[in-house]
C-alpha cells in the first residue's frame, strides 16, 4: 500500500501551494485571455513527442532536430495549394490516410481558400487540423524563387546557450585511491555539462551553424581537452535552389526507404498513433543535435528531374570503438580510472575493435582510450520515381572501416557483422489505390542477408481506418544504420505482423488498438535459445468538452528470456510480461492554463514467480500567459513500485529542445519546474529544477554516478538569443 505522506517534501508542498494560487486566479486570467494567433511558440505536441519516446530507457532523448523543424515551418509553411506527398510527410503530424485525404480534396474541390478548410477533409478531425495549422498555409507564395540577398541576409540568427548540472556529489569526481597507488578523480572533468550553438535559418530553404557540447566529467580546455568541448558539429543545408533539391554540407542525417539500411533521426515507434507506421521523410536533413554518433559528416544532394530523383551522399569521420588490438587489455574491461601504459591508438596503431560505441563520453582513462580510434568511411546514393501515388526507389551504401571489427566471441554474435567492409542495397517501394496505401521496402546486405518490410494503411471509412505490416529479418542480416519498425534494436534475426485499428465509435471518442506477434529464431542478447513475443495495446480518449481530453490505455507485452537466478547448467527460458494500465486527464481552464493529470499502475511477472507491482501518480500545470515574459510549467509526482522491474517511463517538459523520459521506481516522489522568462523580444532564458526523492534508499546509482543520498537533484539553466 502506498505510504505518501512521509514523501512529501518542502517542494511538494510549495508545489500545492502554487496550484491552489493559480486555481483562484483562473478566473481572472481567464478573462484576460485573448484567442491564440499564429507566434514563434510551437503548439502542444507533447502527446506526439511522449508517443515517440514513451519505450525508451534513456534518461535523456534529443529529439531537438524534430522541434526545431516545426519552428521552422512556422516561419515558413508548408503551401497547401503547391505541396506533395513528400512536404506534407515532412511534417511529420500527418499519417498517409490524411495526407492522401488533403491531395484528394485539393484534387476534386480546387485550391484552399484558408488553412482552416482543411476540417472540410473528410480524414482529418479537428484536433489534427488544430496541430497542423500553425505550420500550412494556402498563400500561394514561391518557395523556389527566393532572392539570393533575402535567402542570406533576411533570415533568423539564433545563439544558444545551456549549462546543467547534478548537484549533489558523485562518486567519480571524488578523489580516490587508483590501481596504481595515484590519488585522483575517475573522472577527469568537471561535473558541468555545457552546450553552444550558433544557427541561422531562412524557414526551412537554408540553414547553416555550428554547435558544441561536453558532457558531465570530461575536461574542458585542459588535458585530453585542450580544444575546449569535446564534440563539435557544423552543417551547411540549402534547400529547392535549382533543379538541387537539398544540399548539405558537413554534418546531416540520412533517411533511404524505410529504414532497412540507413535512417538517422526521428522514427515513430510503436504506440497508440498506429497509423504511423510507414516511414516518409525527404532523404537529407540538416543535423543540429549533439548524438555523436548517429549522423554523417561529409557532403550530400538530392537532384531532381521531373518525376525522376537522385541521392548521392559520401561521409568520412572517426567513431569510438573498443579496441582489442594491438592492446594486450580489452579496454572496455580496463578498470575505470587506471591509468593506461599503452598511447591512445591511431589508424595506423588500431588493428581490431570489437564493438562501435555510440555513448560518446570520455571521461575516464578507458573512454578516452577508445575515443576516435576507427575511421569511419561512408558513400552511397539512391535513384528513384516519385509522382503522387506511385514511387519507387534503389538505394544502396558502402562502409568501410579503418580497422577489422570482430565482435566477442558468442552464440548470438554468431551472425553479427565482422570485418572492414560492409554493401548494402534495397529497393523500396509505395502504391496509392482509392483507399490503400501499400509501402515497403527490401534489402540485402553483401554476405547474402535478406530483410523484407511490407505494409499497408487502409481508410474503410473516415471513422475507421487500419494499418498492417510484415517484416521478416533473416539472422544474418546485417546493417549498421538501419532503423526500420522492428522489436529489436538490430533489423535481424526477427518475424513478426503488426495490425493496427483506429475506430471513432461515437461522437467524441476514438479507440486506438495493436496486436504484434514476432518471433526471433536464432539466440539473442540474454535470450540463449529461440523465442517469440506478443504487444497488444488499447487505448479509449474521450473529448467530451473543448479544452478536456481524457484516455485510458492498457498495454501488455509477453516475450521469452533467460530465467534469472537459475542453477543449472544451462540456461532456459521463461515468459517475461510487463503490463501497464494509464488513465491520463488533460483540462485546458483557459488559454493560460492547464492541467494534466495521470494515473498509472505497472505490473511484472517472470514465469511462475511473484508478480511485481507499481504505482505512479502526478499533477501537471502549464501557465503560459500570452501578455506576459514569465511562463512556466512543473509537475510533482508520487510512486511506489517493488522494484526497477515494474517501472514507469513518463515525459516530461524540459527547457527548449530537450525532451526527458526519466524512469519512476522504488518509491518516492518527484518534483520539476520549469520557468521560461522573456526580458526582451528576442532574449528568452530557461530555468529548470528537478529533484527525484527515495524513501527506500539510502545511495543512488552505482560506480561512479553513486551518490550517498536518497535524493538526487538536477539544474538547468539556457538563453537563446535571436538577431
Amino acid at each position: 500500500m502506498l505510504q505518501f505522506y512521509p514523501v512529501l517534501t518542502n517542494a511538494a508542498r510549495l508545489w500545492v501551494v502554487v496550484l491552489v494560487v493559480l486555481l483562484a486566479q483562473v478566473r481572472v486570467v481567464q478573462a484576460q485571455d485573448k484567442p491564440q494567433s499564429k507566434d514563434e511558440n510551437l503548439p502542444d505536441i507533447d502527446e506526439l513527442i511522449e508517443n515517440l519516446t514513451e519505450d525508451t530507457e534513456d534518461a535523456e532523448v534529443d529529439y531537438d532536430t524534430y522541434q526545431e523543424k516545426l519552428a521552422d515551418y512556422l516561419q515558413n509553411p508548408v503551401k497547401l495549394n503547391k505541396a506533395g506527398y513528400e512536404e506534407l510527410s515532412d511534417l511529420g503530424l500527418l499519417n498517409d490516410s490524411q495526407i492522401n485525404g488533403i491531395l484528394n480534396y485539393r484534387d476534386e474541390v480546387g485550391k484552399f481558400i484558408s488553412e482552416y478548410e482543411l476540417q472540410s477533409v473528410p480524414e482529418l478531425d479537428l484536433e489534427t487540423c488544430r496541430r497542423i495549422a500553425p505550420f500550412v498555409t494556402a498563400g500561394d507564395l514561391d518557395d523556389y524563387n527566393i532572392p539570393f540577398y533575402k535567402l542570406m541576409y533576411e533570415g533568423q540568427n539564433q545563439v544558444f546557450l545551456r549549462w546543467q548540472r547534478v548537484l549533489e556529489e558523485q562518486a567519480g569526481y571524488v578523489p580516490d585511491t587508483l590501481t596504481d597507488g595515484t590519488v585522483a578523480p575517475v573522472y577527469k572533468g568537471s561535473p558541468y555539462r555545457l552546450y553552444a550553438r550558433y544557427r541561422y535559418n531562412y524557414g526551412n530553404k537554408i540553414s547553416y551553424g555550428v554547435t558544441a557540447e561536453k558532457d558531465p566529467g570530461e575536461e574542458f580546455f585542459k588535458g585530453s581537452q585542450k580544444r575546449g568541448f569535446d564534440f563539435y558539429s557544423a552543417h551547411l543545408y540549402l534547400r529547392n535552389i535549382g533543379p538541387f533539391k537539398h544540399i548539405a554540407l558537413g554534418d546531416y542525417e540520412l533517411r533511404l526507404g524505410q529504414g532497412l539500411i540507413a535512417w538517422t533521426g526521428l522514427a515513430f515507434r510503436k504506440g497508440s498513433f498506429v497509423m504511423n507506421i510507414a516511414r516518409n521523410s525527404q532523404p537529407l536533413k540538416a543535423y543540429t543535435s549533439v548524438n555523436e554518433s548517429l549522423f554523417f559528416r561529409g557532403a550530400a544532394t538530392t537532384v531532381g528531374f521531373d518525376k525522376f530523383e537522385l541521392t548521392v551522399f559520401g561521409s568520412y569521420k572517426p567513431v569510438d570503438a573498443n579496441v582489442t588490438a594491438p592492446a594486450t587489455a580489452d579496454t572496455l574491461t580496463q578498470e575505470e580510472g587506471e591509468e593506461s601504459d599503452l598511447p591512445l591508438p591511431d589508424e595506423d596503431d588500431v588493428q581490431e575493435v570489437s564493438s562501435l560505441l555510440l555513448s560518446g563520453f570520455h571521461r575516464t582513462n578507458a573512454e578516452l582510450a577508445d575515443r576516435h580510434s576507427l575511421k569511419q568511411f561512408v558513400s552511397g546514393g539512391s535513384f528513384g520515381y516519385k509522382s503522387r501515388k506511385f514511387s519507387v526507389a534503389v538505394n544502396t551504401i558502402y562502409t568501410r572501416f579503418s580497422a577489422n571489427l570482430q565482435p566477442s566471441v558468442a552464440a548470438y554474435n554468431q551472425y553479427r557483422f565482422s570485418g572492414r567492409q560492409l554493401l548494402n542495397s534495397s529497393i523500396d517501394y509505395r502504391f496509392l489505390w482509392r483507399n490503400f496505401h501499400f509501402f515497403g521496402e527490401t534489402a540485402i546486405s553483401d554476405n547474402g542477408g535478406i530483410a523484407t518490410l511490407n505494409g499497408l494503411l487502409l481508410a474503410v471509412d473516415p471513422k475507421v481506418s487500419f494499418s498492417f505490416l510484415h517484416r521478416y529479418y533473416q539472422r544474418n542480416y546485417q546493417s549498421l544504420f538501419a532503423v526500420p519498425f522492428a522489436e529489436s534494436t538490430l533489423p535481424n534475426n526477427e518475424n513478426g505482423a503488426f495490425i493496427g485499428a483506429f475506430i471513432k465509435p461515437v461522437r467524441k471518442v476514438e479507440v486506438s488498438a495493436y496486436a504484434d506477434v514476432y518471433k526471433h529464431p536464432w539466440l539473442r542478447f540474454l535470450t540463449d535459445a529461440p523465442s517469440n513475443g506478443a504487444d497488444y495495446l488499447l487505448q479509449a480518449s474521450y473529448k467530451p468538452l473543448r479544452g478536456i481530453e481524457m484516455y485510458l490505455r492498457f498495454r501488455t507485452e509477453t516475450k521469452g528470456r533467460n530465467q534469472p537466478d537459475n542453477t543449472t547448467q544451462t540456461d532456459y527460458l521463461s515468459n517475461q510480461t510487463r503490463s501497464s494500465l494509464r488513465f491520463h486527464l488533460q483540462c485546458k481552464l483557459s488559454n493560460t492554463v492547464t492541467l494534466k493529470s495521470r494515473v498509472e499502475g505497472a505490473w511484472f511477472k517472470t514465469g511462475n514467480g511473484a508478480t511485481e507491482k507499481g504505482v505512479m501518480v502526478y499533477q501537471d500545470i502549464n501557465f503560459k500567459p500570452l501578455s506576459s515574459p514569465v511562463s512556466f510549467n512543473t509537475r510533482f509526482a508520487l510512486f511506489d513500485t517493488d522494484s526497477y522491474n515494474a517501472r514507469i517511463y513518463a515525459y516530461e517538459n524540459d527547457v527548449l529542445y530537450v525532451f526527458s523520459v526519466p524512469p519512476y521506481y522504488n518509491r518516492g516522489s518527484r518534483f520539476y519546474f520549469v520557468l521560461r522568462y522573456k526580458p526582451f523580444r528576442n532574449i528568452d532564458i530557461w530555468l529548470r529544477y528537478a529533484q527525484t526523492y527515495w524513501a527506500d534508499q539510502k545511495t543512488i546509482g552505482t560506480g561512479p554516478e553513486q551518490v550517498n543520498a536518497n535524493h538526487k537533484s538536477d539544474v538547468k539553466a539556457m538563453v537563446r538569443v535571436k538577431f
